[in-house]
């Protein structure tokens, strides 16, 4: 699962530098409109895959984790928005409002997240989770139950995307709560998926048409991240990757919300960076998204061996991102 997350981090570091270098709009965007939502699905995936084994089935113990971490994600994402809108908004591209306008925006923000906000989806993370506590403590282990009602849910939120009464957060809980639903499979099942691979090709082959065709509905979101993320797994599963650049993607899955936060400061800097030069726009390009990737690792790599080494580092990032 940590390479499964590492990619997702690499696709949401494309996603953030096609905004920040290429447009904030486009028909690309109809192509990778997967990549945040799997975030979430993932989320939920791991909640009931592994938290209750983790916490010996003690689902009163996994709710008030879950429920710390919701609250600590919360207070990440207001934290973050609101140093952003102080120090940035006049230059963030013109899509921060400023810390006046985020807090007169703050409704459609956190409760319906039809107002633009930077690091959004730790906020719909962070209502999932002890949404997802609660239904593993009513549930109580009956995985069939909970996979039950998980699918009543998701089908819940689908409808109201197509009567048009959902709101983009309500739509992301639907993907948690999907991933929650698909953690109660069998993770040595799971890893037969593998067998699969020209039927998934073939699945993904159709959906790309779809998509094409139709664009992005809710509910082809539901197909394309589900297929996405299961590519990915098998992907990691059979080590189709070289092992040094397989090991740092599994630790940038280790690390997946700080790399998360850091690339979004990275790319900022990387476009002022940018901006000095007068370089055609293939080579920036190129240039940009390479110094991107790279300068993501790193600093995850040095993260990892500054909590190895040094105490204050170590306890710094477990209180704020353990």
């Amino acid at each position: 699962m940590d390479f499964t997350k590492g990619v997702l981090v690499l696709l949401m570091l494309l996603y953030h530098w096609i905004n920040y270098f290429v447009s904030t709009e486009g028909a690309i965007y109809t192509y990778i409109r997967f990549i945040t939502p799997s975030f979430i699905f993932i989320t939920g995936f791991l909640v009931s895959s592994v938290y209750p084994r983790r916490h010996g089935l003690n689902y009163n113990h996994v709710f008030g984790r879950l429920l710390q971490r919701g609250i600590k994600l919360l207070v990440i994402f207001t934290a973050l928005n609101v140093i952003s809108n102080i120090l940035f908004a006049a230059n963030y591209r013109g899509q921060l409002p400023g810390i006046i306008g985020f807090f007169d925006r703050a409704a459609d923000i956190y409760i319906s997240g039809n107002a633009k906000s930077l690091f959004w989806v730790l906020l719909p993370i962070s209502y999932f989770l002890p949404v997802a506590g609660s239904l593993l403590i009513i549930c109580g282990g009956n995985r069939l139950l909970l996979c039950g009602v998980c699918c009543l849910v998701v089908l819940g939120v689908t409808a109201s995307s197509l009567w048009s009464v959902s709101s983009p957060n309500l739509e992301m809980l639907g993907f948690g709560i999907l991933g929650l639903a698909c953690g109660t499979y069998p993770i040595d099942r799971l890893n037969d998926l593998y067998k699969y691979p020209f039927e998934f090709g073939a699945l993904y082959l159709v959906y790309t048409v779809a998509i094409s065709i139709w664009g992005v509905p809710y509910i082809l979101q539901l197909v394309g991240v589900s297929l996405t993320v299961c590519l990915i797994y098998m992907i990691g599963i059979r080590h189709l990757v070289m092992k040094v650049a397989y090991d740092w993607i599994v630790m940038l899955g280790q690390y997946s919300l700080f790399g998360y936060i850091a690339q979004i400061g990275i790319l900022h800097l990387v476009h002022k960076f940018i901006d000095y030069f007068d370089l055609p726009s293939i080579m920036a390009l190129g240039i940009s998204l390479t110094i991107a990737c790279v300068l993501t690792i790193v600093t995850v790599l040095v993260l990892d061996e500054a909590r190895k080494n040094i105490a204050v580092i170590r306890n710094m990032y477990q209180l704020v991102f353990a």
